[in-house]
This record gives C-alpha cells, structure tokens and sequence, in this order.
C-alpha cells in the first residue's frame, strides 16, 4: 500500500485501516496487567493474536477466556467482537446519524464495499437496518440467555446471568464464539438443550447476512398483516442463500452423526437426543461460530476433513460470517451442472446469472484456498517442535478455522510458537477482511478497465 494512497484511502484500505487500528489498540489494552487476573501483563504477542481473534470473530484463544481476564479485559473483548461483527464504519455511521451529521460519500462507499452491496445508494438506511436488527436479536438472545444461565443449573447471581446473557448473546449472533462460562468451551453444558437451541438460532441468524433478514421481514410481515396489496417476492439473493443453508445445516447433521454415533471421544457416550442435538450444534458452528459442544481433538479423521470444508465455506454474505460464502457455492455448483450439461448460461430459479459472478465466486475460493495452503505449509515449519505434535489433518482444521473465522480448534492453539499465532493471525485478520479486499486495497486501486477489446482465441480444456 503506497504511502500517498493513504491521503485520499479506497473503501478497502479504509476498511483494511480501520480493522488493523481496533487490532492494535486492543492488543495494547489486553497487554495491560490489568486485563489479566494474575495482574501481570500476558504480552503483546498473546494479546495481539486474541485482540485479532475477537476483532475478526474468530474465537481462537491462547489462554481460557473466563479464567485468565479480568472484567476490564472481557469488556474490551466483547466490545471488539462487536465493532468487528458489525464493522466500525456501520457503527460509526451510525452515531453521526445520531447526532444528525452529514454521511460523506467515501463513508457510503466503504459500507458498500464492507457488505458487498451493487450500489452505494441506500447505505444509511442498510446500517440503520443492520443496527436495529443486531439489537432486537441480541437483546432477545441476551434476555433468554440470561434467563437460561439464572434458573439453570449454574448458580449464578442475576447480575453475573444478565453479565453472561449480554456476551454470549453479542458473541453467538456475531458468530464469534468466545464463552466465558466454561474450562473447554461449551463442552460440559452439551447435554444443556435450552442454552445450545439459543445460541444455535443466533449463530443461524447471524450467518444467513443483513439483507436476508430484511426481505425476510418485509415477506412475512406482508404475509401475516397484509400491509400491501402488491406482496413482495424474495430475490434470487436471499433464495439462493435459504437454500444452500439448509443443505449445509442437514448434510452436517447427517454426517457427523454417521462418522460420530460410536465415537467414545465425542457423540459415543450420549444419549439418541442428544446425540442429534451435538450433531446439530456441530454443524452449526463449524460453519461459522467457534462454539464447542464436542472435543473437536477427538473427532475422526473423516469428520475432521468436512469440518474443515464446512468452515472453508463458511455463513452468507453481508454477515458477521467467514469463509469463502453460501452464494459462492451455489455459483459454483450452478456453474458445474450447467457445464456438465453443455450449456453456456448459468441458470437457476429461471434466472441467468451474470458472468461476473462466476469470476467473483472464482477468485474468492481460489484466493481463499491459497491463503489456507500457504498458511498450512509455514506452520508445518515453524510447529515442527510443537509438543502438541499436529497432523497434516490438525494443520488443515486450525488453518481453515481462522481462515474461516470460525474459531474452533482440535487443541494446538495454545501451543503455538511465537511465529505461528503471528501467522494464524495475519490468516485470521485476511481471511475477515477477504483475500480479494487485501489484495484490492495492496494495490490501491478497485478497477483497472482500459476499454481494450482484445481477440479471442479458443485453448484446449481438460
């Protein structure tokens, strides 16, 4: 990125600088002794990867959340997870409109940019929309949450439940999967349907993106009131997104319970119910959230391989998820059928996709999986004395997860070296952010269109 660039900063270095500065300055607040309980500071390198960590709504931790921070450190935590869930231009834009101020366009273009939306008019309404539907589902999440942690089996005071209700809520919707109730995650409370079925729903709602729960609104608003004469149809957008959710969500739950139903390390000592109910959950938040309901160590080999698939694919667009996206996927697997079935458009629901979605959903996976490869291959150097002792398969997992942002581990995350959690967190940081935004804000420059129109020529394929 050049030096002059960043007097008149793009949409993407604009969104690139303002991650990297609440990543820094958390670190520097979670490296002061009094974020930690033993009141000695846990050092830059531990904070930075855990500022990143939350900042990115990742969830991959080096020390036990609950245990090692303090209520000061906890609340910086929990605060980045917001600003990273929702993005700080969302939230900033939303305290001028507040206070009445006047949106600048570069401000209305880097919200377009950070929630891939094909115009920048309408950008105040979006983060008016996205900020009061983060708040109505957190704060039901959060009342039921608290709910759950006071009258449950956890012995909490109502002020710690409403405390616990209030993070676990911000953490599960922006999918970011931080807990500060357990010793190893959420995997004591696994037979907890109540608080599982919670932040199951708002990990869904989280992952399935903003504009998706806007036309659902208005659909069933229209439907159950009738406030129009002319309803409303959903886009292909938002059916494209509904449909490849719920074949991901089944294909998890039926997978890991074939690969898992006798496996003593994980589904094997529960009962049918709450076997389908892990099952669930682990399809759930391997997509997006970082939740641990079952000792991710102990999965098979099999399972370990399409959970790393499942969090390379990750939640929706315009969402607090990771990974590569649903609608990528279903442009992909459009493009595939139609190229197996010779046909030269890309359509579904009797619509044509453009081009340009397919070289988008191209370059994101492309650039996505090359970001994961290269990531695996340096921390096969640099954890070669890991006493953990990873597998290729354990590499794959930890790579995909902060790729994906996911933010589950199979246990190596507090072993690494110094060099690997600078790694995992540069993967972390490009993988929240998009290869593609990296690269577009590096180079400084969002389109390169000189209006050649070269010949063709035909090459030979396959």
């Amino acid at each position: 990125m050049a030096l002059s660039s960043l007097r008149h900063p793009t949409a993407p270095q604009l969104i690139l600088l303002s991650f990297a500065a609440m990543i820094l300055i958390g670190a520097c607040l979670l490296s002061l002794p009094i974020a930690s309980q033993s009141g000695q500071s846990i050092g830059f390198i531990d904070a930075l990867f855990t500022a990143t960590s939350a900042n990115c709504v990742t969830g991959l931790v080096v020390v036990n959340t609950m245990t090692h921070w303090t209520l000061f450190g906890k609340i910086v935590i929990i605060t980045l997870i917001q600003l990273g869930g929702l993005g700080f231009m969302t939230v900033a834009t939303g305290l001028m409109t507040l206070l009445r101020q006047r949106i600048s366009l570069r401000n209305r273009t880097t919200i377009q940019t950070s929630f891939n939306q094909s115009s920048v008019g309408g950008m105040v309404k979006l983060v008016r929309r996205v900020l009061k539907y983060s708040a109505i589902i957190e704060g039901i999440g959060a009342i039921l949450l608290t709910l759950i942690f006071y009258f449950g089996d956890f012995h909490y005071t109502f002020l710690q439940s409403v405390g616990y209700g209030i993070f676990h809520a911000i953490s599960a919707f922006c999918n970011a999967g931080f807990d500060i109730i357990g010793h190893n995650s959420l995997v004591e409370f696994q037979t907890n349907g109540p608080l599982l079925i919670v932040l199951m729903l708002l990990i869904l709602l989280g992952g399935l993106g903003f504009t998706v729960l806007h036309e659902l609104s208005i659909f069933f608003k229209q439907r159950q009131f009738r406030l129009s004469r002319r309803l409303t149809h959903l886009s292909l957008h938002t059916k494209l997104v509904l449909v490849t959710s719920a074949g991901l969500f089944l294909f998890g739950i039926v997978i890991f319970l074939g690969l898992e139903w006798n496996n003593p390390k994980t589904l094997g000592p529960l009962s049918p119910l709450n076997k389908l109910l892990n099952a669930t959950f682990e399809s759930v938040t391997l997509r997006t959230a970082g939740f641990d309901s079952l000792n991710q160590g102990g999965l098979t080999d099999y399972a370990k391989l399409i959970g790393s698939t499942l969090m390379f694919i990750g939640g929706s667009p315009a969402s607090t998820a990771g990974g590569i996206k649903t609608i990528s996927l279903a442009v992909l697997f459009v493009a595939v059928i139609s190229a197996l079935r010779g046909e030269r458009n890309l359509v579904i629901f009797n619509r044509r996709l453009p081009l340009e979605a397919l070289q988008k959903a191209l370059a994101i996976s492309g650039t996505l999986a090359i970001l994961v490869l290269l990531t695996v291959l340096i921390l096969h150097f640099s954890e070669a004395n890991n006493p953990f002792h990873p597998q290729i398969l354990d590499l794959i997992f930890e790579t995909s997860s902060a790729a994906g942002t996911v933010g589950v581990t199979t246990g190596m995350t507090p072993t690494l070296s110094p060099v690997g959690k600078i790694v995992l967190a540069l993967c972390m940081f490009i993988g929240r952010l998009s290869p593609m935004t990296v690269a577009i804000a590096l180079n400084g420059r969002l389109h390169t269109d000189h209006h050649i129109d070269y010949p063709e020529e035909n090459i030979i394929v396959g």
